[in-house]
């Protein structure tokens, strides 16, 4: 019922990790120098092993034309001296995971970029769609023009220099470093067709083709795309990904060996338009073979409180296998509970269980102290439908440290997580997620399926099957790519398993196997395939849990030495009660509260939950008819 453990980042981000590890995002050139010693001393007290900082490219540019440099060491402004930044992260015994961009995000102007870059003559980010990618009303700059580029390795070869040459790992404090960010300009979740489409990009677009022998196609590049065949679309939604990866690949080029280089990828949502959610799965043919550390980002609503944002988190973690490497501390822009412990622990909790090695805090410090050049314009958020009060001071409101140096709600949490990974991080980490059964994916499908503007795609029929299924029967479907195992029998044969393929069914069904047009709407034939093959899977090897009210969603890790890890999720508005398969054991689970127990051999070692929110009765779990308060882990 599973899997080989996957080591992931921890041991890359901290050398010889044996439990998961926690990164804390430190946005200094948000927060006085002044502040700066203490708050990562703190951090490190808190429990973050990491701290992760974006480079804004516009911050640290000074001068204009030809008398254009940067400065890295405070010479013109202390905010800019990140060299001593590193220094002090050194001596406070933190690891740093540097993002450079060159676009950030982040909330800064422009994503960080110089204003310049995106004006006239440099080519916009334009779609096959025409759409152009904007950031505070203005158009980013396509990333393939030679002109940017130029601009680019410019900035990145002055930060390799000046700032990762003397700080880089194993010497230094530089652990790894992120390419790019949420592909090269938070474009590895959009739909096919708003991916870059300028000339240039058309232009490396039809050399991938030339280079793969396929001259023909590559002949017809630059016609519309209302005119292009579909097997011409086919190979760009493969392209899209290879688009990305390339750029990932230039960029790490241009920094010297030592730290380890790292792409984050945002889950993309269920019901994101433009058939979101192929386009991302489309991309991952090129992304998981790029060779790079692969972690994602978690902006896709709240899975604490919504079933959809649950299932695409998981989703996104079971296909795209990753760490999550950016996830809400704090931000309260369209959820208050971020600010609350409640819920970055229920998401923390859920990628761990699903099988992230890290813990990422975003932001770890609420900082209130940042320039005009980081300050985004106004208008330009008014432009893209955003109220500029939301990006006032503090960045962010909810983080668990405040920059003067007191702690705020979410410190109880981050302090939670940190006592439990202590007592069984290492557990955890040597554990593997228990599945009942496995799908295996023709990549042909989302690749077609990315291009399909009305209907359900098969892999969004099937992201909504695998959830209801953990919700209703309890099992847990994972997800795979046909390419990435034998078609018969990953896990040893220990596990059955399914398949999806891109075709038409002809004759009889094989009972495991499914053929489905690539492109066309599922229409409920993937529902009724998978319903009528997991009827047929074999009944568990264990006591099973049953949930009253069918709210809750569990998932298990099972470890060396008799080891179990049982999370219990409830992403919904009302209570559940969870009871154990052999009656030895009762949860009650509040709405949008989770907690995870700790057992071998079937004897409870301690558990955690959620710290309890408003209004909610208190998580409460009994083991061999007692009350299990005394095996609580508590925040230290």
């Amino acid at each position: 019922m599973n899997h080989s453990p996957y080591a992931g980042l921890a041991p890359t981000l901290v050398p010889g990790a044996s439990r998961p590890v926690v990164v804390g995002e430190y946005p200094y050139y948000r927060a006085d120098p002044a502040n700066w010693a203490s708050n990562l001393r703190e951090l490190r007290r808190l429990g973050v092993d990491v701290v992760s900082c974006y480079l804004p490219w516009r911050f640290h540019e000074t001068g204009e034309g030809l008398r254009r440099s940067f400065d890295f060491t405070g010479k013109t402004d202390p905010q800019r001296d990140v060299v001593a930044l590193l220094e002090l992260a050194a001596q406070a015994g933190l690891g740093v995971l540097l993002k450079p961009g060159p676009f950030i995000h982040a909330e800064v102007q422009l994503g960080g970029l110089p204003d310049r870059l995106c004006e006239p003559p440099y080519t916009a980010y334009r779609g096959l769609d025409g759409s152009v990618l904007t950031s505070q009303g203005k158009p980013l700059p396509s990333l393939l023009d030679p002109e940017v580029r130029k601009e680019t390795e410019t900035w990145l070869r002055a930060v390799a220099d000046e700032v990762v040459a003397e700080a880089a790992a194993p010497r230094g404090p530089v652990v790894a470093l992120q390419l790019g960010n949420e592909g090269t300009a938070g474009d590895a979740h959009l739909p096919v067709d708003a991916q870059d489409a300028s000339p240039a990009a058309r232009e490396a677009f039809a050399r991938w083709l030339t280079g793969r022998g396929l001259p023909d196609e590559a002949s017809h590049v630059t016609e519309d795309v209302g005119q292009w065949s579909s097997a011409q679309r086919l190979l760009w939604s493969e392209w899209c990904g290879h688009a990305i990866v390339g750029m990932w690949d230039s960029m790490s080029a241009l920094f010297p060996e030592g730290p380890a280089r790292l792409a984050n990828v945002p889950l993309a949502g269920l019901s994101a338009p433009g058939a979101a959610l192929d386009a991302w799965a489309a991309r991952q043919r090129a992304i998981q073979g790029s060779g790079h550390l692969i972690g994602h980002t978690e902006w896709v609503g709240n899975p604490a409180r919504d079933t959809t944002a649950f299932g695409s988190h998981l989703t996104g973690i079971l296909l795209g296998g990753t760490d999550v490497v950016e996830a809400n501390w704090g931000f309260t822009w369209t959820d208050a509970s971020f600010a609350r412990p409640d819920t970055p622990v229920f998401n923390a909790l859920l990628a761990l269980l699903l099988g992230s090695s890290t813990v990422s805090v975003y932001t770890a410090c609420a900082t209130a102290n940042w320039g005009s050049l980081v300050d985004m314009d106004p208008d330009g958020l008014r432009a893209d439908g955003v109220d500029p009060a939301l990006h006032a001071p503090p960045y962010s409101p909810g983080a668990p440290l405040a920059e003067g140096g007191t702690h705020q709600a979410n410190a109880e949490g981050l302090r939670l997580l940190a006592a439990f990974l202590d007592r069984f991080g290492d557990l955890l980490l040597a554990s593997t997620l228990d599945r009942d059964a496995v799908v295996l994916i023709d990549r042909a499908l989302p690749e077609a399926g990315a291009w399909l503007r009305t209907g359900r795609t098969v892999l969004a029929e099937l992201a909504d099957v695998v959830q209801g299924q953990l919700a209703d029967s309890g099992r847990l479907i994972g997800l795979g790519w046909l390419d990435g195992h034998p078609a018969t029998a990953p896990d040893n044969g220990t596990v059955p398993v399914a398949v999806l393929r891109a075709g038409h069914s002809e004759g009889a069904k094989a009972a495991d196997e499914l053929a489905v047009p690539a492109g066309a709407p599922a229409d409920g034939a993937v529902a009724d395939f998978v319903a009528s093959f997991t009827a047929g899977l074999p009944a568990p090897d264990g006591p099973r849990w049953t949930t009253a009210h069918r709210r809750a969603r569990v998932l298990s890790r099972t470890g060396p030495g008799g080891v179990r890890f049982i999370g219990a999720f409830n992403p919904t508005d009302g209570d559940d009660r969870i009871t154990g398969g052999d009656g030895a054991w009762t949860l009650d689970l509040p709405a949008s509260s989770a907690a995870v127990a700790v057992t071998r051999d079937g004897a409870l070692l301690g558990w955690l939950a959620t710290p309890e929110a408003p209004s909610n009765s208190p998580v409460a779990l009994t083991w061999g008819g007692g009350e299990a308060d005394a095996q609580r882990v508590l925040a230290s």
